[in-house]
């Protein structure tokens, strides 16, 4: 029952939308967004012990893993409701515009809830086609050419993306056919793994592999991120972080761990490959990157591909550590986006080159923006600092410390590329031509409060109901799939 009730709520929520003014749409949109972490808790809270909690056998259900991604998917999406209806209070569009955008950004948050609750693969590739024909209209809200272009450029290479993997799931289905299999899950491939013919078994993950690397705008298949990050509203972006850092990955993971037993697909190697390439070029992108909302999109970009490096390995420590990741930059990727939209409420600039003396404008957005920024940078006391630190210390206990070595050093350019930047904007005069500062909505400051909630007292609690949780989502990994 409440597997359905969090998947059905969104679509609720988009339904009310039609019928209700744009800001009453947004508050109403935001409640059943807690309503949907609520209900998601409750799932992950009866899963503390292990095992599964099924709707349909074989068909929907979620587990001690995809329970602790949903709660950090629908935890990030009330919040971005939250906020929206704050950074459109000054936005020029007609309120049918605005109502519009509230219907599909539940209808967004549907399709990134079903890719964590279907079993059947084929369906996970459906959910996560339809977060891109859903997220269009969301990048698209401004309706410029830039935004157009934008949305166009996203809409054709990520499905070009979502082909290229529906080729390669298909190939996937035929050789776990071959191998015995009856259903389509990851459970049941991993079963019949070892009796599946190998070379079609390893060409079905190279394209699943590359398509959703391309939908993750995993380095070099990354074309469409600048342009997207730049012309999407603030919301969609932290939304859009979560689906590449955090549901892509959680997807590549488990068909990644359910091919195990196939010996000589080595789907192993390739997450290592594409996780330190994309790593590393997202560290030095983001050396030159030249906007601040392209910055964190390349930080984005780096994390998910050190949890790909990470979870492709095969020690207990490393999956726990990858889970972690996956959990913390969740939680402070949104933070920073937020943080960044009163940036820019505040100077009207998307360039980092034309941002000065953020103190001096206003001490509560300069402080909130370098507090997230170095949060997101992975610097103590916050949260993505434990589960780095946790990677590295991974890292010193296994046998791939030239691994771990390369990823510490991509860390460090990240930091140093994340706080050079940060303190370009926060220093200096500010440019008089930015006017009077704009006031900021009281939404909006409300959702940033909200979401630093768990990046502060996460860097130094942990409560032990998460630990335990965290510790069956990453027995997942190397366990049963359900």
């Amino acid at each position: 029952m409440l597997i359905w009730m969090v998947l059905l709520l969104p679509i609720i929520a988009a339904s009310v939308c039609e019928f209700l003014p744009w800001r009453i749409a947004g508050y109403v949109s935001f409640l059943f967004g807690c309503a949907a972490f609520a209900v998601a808790s409750c799932v992950a809270m009866g899963l503390l012990h292990g095992g599964t909690a099924t709707a349909i056998d074989h068909w929907v259900g979620a587990d001690p893993l995809s329970s602790l991604v949903l709660m950090l998917e629908t935890f990030a999406g009330a919040i971005a409701l939250l906020f929206s209806v704050g950074m459109l209070e000054s936005d020029e569009a007609p309120d049918s515009a605005k109502r519009r955008y509230f219907i599909w950004f539940n209808l967004f948050l549907f399709a990134g809830i079903s890719v964590l609750l279907m079993r059947e693969i084929a369906l996970i590739w459906l959910a996560l086609t339809l977060t891109t024909l859903f997220s269009v209209f969301l990048v698209s809200f401004d309706r410029t050419p830039a935004a157009l272009e934008a949305a166009w450029k996203y809409a054709m290479l990520t499905i070009l993306g979502a082909a290229i993997a529906l080729l390669g799931i298909l190939l996937l289905y035929w050789g776990a056919t071959r191998g015995g299999a009856v259903h389509f899950t990851f459970s049941a491939v991993g079963a019949v793994a070892a009796d599946a013919p190998v070379p079609i078994m390893s060409l079905g993950f190279v394209l699943v592999l590359i398509g959703f690397a391309t939908k993750a705008a995993l380095v070099p298949f990354h074309a469409w991120l600048p342009d997207t990050y730049s012309r999407a509203p603030f919301a969609v972006c932290a939304m859009l972080s979560i689906l590449e850092s955090a549901l892509i990955p959680y997807v590549l993971l488990r068909l990644h761990f359910s091919l195990l037993g196939a010996h000589g697909v080595h789907s192993g190697a390739w997450l290592m490959v594409i996780g330190l390439v994309s790593a590393g070029g997202a560290a030095f992108l983001m050396l030159q990157t030249h906007e601040y909302k392209r910055l964190f999109a390349y930080s984005t970009i780096e994390n998910a591909g050190i949890i790909l490096t990470v979870g492709s390995l095969s020690a207990a420590a490393a999956h726990t550590a990858a889970i972690w990741q996956i959990m913390t930059h969740a939680l402070t990727k949104p933070l920073v986006f937020y943080c960044a939209g009163l940036v820019f409420v505040l100077t009207g600039e998307r360039r980092i080159a034309n941002v000065h003396g953020l103190f001096s404008r206003s001490a509560l957005v300069g402080g909130l923006m370098m507090l997230s920024g170095v949060a997101v940078a992975g610097a103590p006391p916050f949260a993505l600092f434990l589960s780095e630190l946790g990677i590295l210390k991974a890292g010193l206990a296994s046998h791939h410390i030239w691994v771990f070595a390369l990823l510490g050093g991509f860390m460090i350019v990240s930091f140093c590329a994340i706080t050079y930047h940060l303190f370009g904007m926060m220093t200096g005069a500010p440019d008089a031509a930015q006017g009077v500062p704009r006031r900021m909505a009281p939404a909006s400051l409300a959702a940033v409060a909200l979401a630093a909630v768990p990046v502060v007292v996460f860097g130094g609690f942990i409560p032990a109901t998460l630990q335990q949780l965290l510790s069956h989502a990453a027995a997942v990994l190397s366990g049963p799939h359900p």
